[in-house]
């Protein structure tokens, strides 16, 4: 099945005993993921996620702790990340031991395989599918996208025309996670209101990726100061309340990711408590080094007060620039933290 069928049936509430997230897109193998933990947490409240990682677990490894009540919960979901070095390749064996755990599983495990480039003609694709679940992880084509959209509107309590489908699509672009933002972002920017049209979205404060403000924020975040006064001159559309929001939710995930570093989680543990994209993590990863947890909260709060002052209208004409321009020198004016 494909991606916006796997969610249908996630939503109709089917429950599988296994699921394999398979393709070339990993950003829709990363929401395919967040969608199937949300899923479990709502039809299991009480159950537990067991994370392993293909490179430095067995796939044995897994089946056995899927045998395992857990002893804080009957119910658990065990994930497999880089399946595809268990269950791909020439070997059987990853294949047969499925089969095996399979002839007597626990009904209280859901099993979830991450793998990231296995095509669709592999073997473990059609052994999961007898199984479970097999769900091809590619870019969505952009004739699905419209429908996609309007569905996960209808999920966060929106309503949204054609017209308004089609501007969101053009502004965000057609990766998933920032078209989630997207609707997330109008949820809260229109609220109470749930009827929205194409007006509201052109008046969304968040640049489409197409906008080179993403550069800039990138550049601020790894602290190339001089790359970052540079950009913020070439933005096209100046200091608006979208590229100051934009920054204001880069420095508070790497807030967060900051946080989880001092406690000593390693990336694998930090990206499961946010739910970020891989991909992404490990660009935020590299990029919260550069900080420590008592820089990005005093950056955030300096951030705060100039967004204030431009949705408020208390900055006049020109100010927004001169304080941004202040703030990301001071941002390069600071000593680089580094992390272990």
């Amino acid at each position: 099945m494909y991606f916006d069928d796997f969610l249908t049936r996630l939503k109709k509430g089917d429950d599988p005993r296994a699921v394999l997230l398979f393709g070339d897109s990993e950003s829709v193998i990363s929401e395919a993921f967040q969608s199937m933990k949300n899923h479990f947490k709502k039809s299991k409240p009480g159950g537990t996620i067991q994370i392993f990682e293909g490179a430095e677990n067995r796939l044995s490894d897994i089946l056995s702790a899927a045998q395992t009540t857990s002893l804080f919960s009957a119910s658990q979901l065990l994930v497999l990340k880089h399946a595809e070095k268990s269950l791909g390749g020439r070997s059987d064996d990853g294949l047969q031991q499925l089969k095996e755990y399979f002839t007597n599983p626990n009904p209280e495990s859901t099993l979830v395989f991450l793998a990231s480039g296995m095509r669709k003609n592999a073997k473990a694709v059609g052994a999961v599918e007898r199984l479970g679940w097999a769900v091809q992880c590619s870019d969505m084509p952009d004739w699905k996208i419209a429908g996609w959209v309007k569905t996960e509107a209808q999920a966060k309590g929106l309503s949204l025309s054609e017209e308004a489908v089609q501007i969101l699509v053009q502004k965000a672009g057609v990766e998933l996670s920032y078209l989630l933002g997207a609707l997330e972002q109008l949820s809260l920017f229109l609220y109470p209101k749930k009827a929205v049209t194409a007006e509201d979205v052109r008046n969304l404060p968040v640049p489409g990726l197409e906008s080179d403000v993403f550069p800039f924020v990138d550049a601020v975040a790894l602290r190339q100061i001089d790359k970052a006064l540079k950009m913020m001159g070439q933005l096209q559309d100046g200091v608006d309340t979208g590229t100051l929001m934009l920054l204001y939710g880069r420095f508070r995930e790497l807030l967060m990711i900051a946080v989880g570093r001092a406690k000593g989680w390693g990336q694998t543990q930090v990206g499961e408590q946010l739910g970020l994209n891989p991909y992404r993590l490990k660009i935020l990863w590299d990029q919260s080094s550069q900080f420590t947890v008592s820089e990005l909260k005093e950056g955030l709060k300096d951030l705060i007060h100039i967004q204030a002052g431009v949705v408020t209208g208390r900055l006049s004409k020109g100010v927004p620039e001169v304080l941004l321009e202040l703030w990301v020198l001071k941002q390069g004016k600071k000593k680089t933290a580094v992390h272990g």
